[in-house]
């Protein structure tokens, strides 16, 4: 069981509430009511990311500065033994609309992601765009879900193999197995994915919230897909490109193990 202590933000976000910008919409153009940007947080698992957070938040805040609904960041360090916290707590007095989680021992990927969706939901996000927090995943990027969002469609991932999408700086063997094994996803599972495994993705906070997820790991990216489909929630996909990180001395926040593979073969060929 992961204990989480959770730092509320040292101010007010920095845009309109959703609500008032709905109402005014709503008032004056109502067909372009349902059409508005939903609100949505940036939700960041991390773990040992202290050469990487500084830059990931700043360029992110820089970015949802210009976007046109309420919008924040949500981080959740999911027990790092480096200064991560440290920095973090640092950034929320320059970026107030910082909302920080911490917990007490790390709880793997998928712990990180259940916290992730209860705290946007509990701030009254719409959406939770989750992405990397090491760098490899550029702000402007965030754009490209806009339109889905917007037609309310439940998961939104990103996709490097599809509509534009690619990789760069990644080996040709990293590739292709990550291409093949979303390939076989794909033909076995039936739905309209391309890349099952990336973790770049918008979802609901309300369907989010009823994903029954219980893995522990990576895997939980496969077992969420796998209960949305199963649950007859809507799928889409933007592009993105994907690029290897830059940040000297940044490892992996959240370690792949042999046994990942085995539990995603599982899902895969699960009915």
């Amino acid at each position: 069981m992961v204990d989480p202590v959770s730092v509320s933000p040292v101010g007010d976000l920095h845009l309109q509430d959703p609500a008032d910008a709905s109402s005014a919409a709503a008032s004056s153009h109502p067909a372009e009511s349902a059409e508005r940007l939903p609100s949505f947080c940036i939700a960041l698992p991390t773990y040992n990311e202290a050469a990487a957070i500084e830059n990931c938040v700043t360029n992110i805040s820089s970015f949802l500065s210009t976007v046109p609904t309420r919008t924040a960041i949500v981080a959740v360090d999911d027990g790092s033994k480096d200064e991560t916290w440290n920095i973090l707590l640092r950034l929320q007095q320059k970026f107030p609309s910082l909302i920080l989680e911490r917990h007490a021992q790390n709880g793997g990927y998928g712990a990180a992601q259940r916290t992730l969706c209860r705290v946007a939901a509990e701030n009254g996000f719409e959406y939770a765009l989750v992405m990397d927090a090491d760098g490899t995943q550029a702000p402007h990027f965030i754009a490209n879900f806009f339109e889905p969002m917007q037609r309310r469609v439940d998961l939104v991932k990103a996709t490097r193999y599809d509509k534009g999408g690619t990789v760069k700086g990644v080996s040709w063997q990293r590739y292709w197995i990550s291409r093949a094994g979303n390939l076989l996803a794909r033909m076995v599972m039936g739905l309209p994915i391309t890349d099952f495994t990336n973790g770049f993705r918008a979802i609901r906070t309300e369907a989010w919230a009823r994903i029954p997820t219980t893995e522990r790991g990576f895997i939980v990216l496969i077992e969420e897909v796998y209960l949305a489909g199963k649950m007859g929630f809507s799928f889409d996909e933007v592009p993105y490109v994907l690029t290897v990180r830059q940040e000297e001395g940044s490892e992996s926040k959240f370690t792949y193990q042999w046994s990942i593979y085995w539990r995603y073969l599982h899902y895969i060929f699960k009915r």
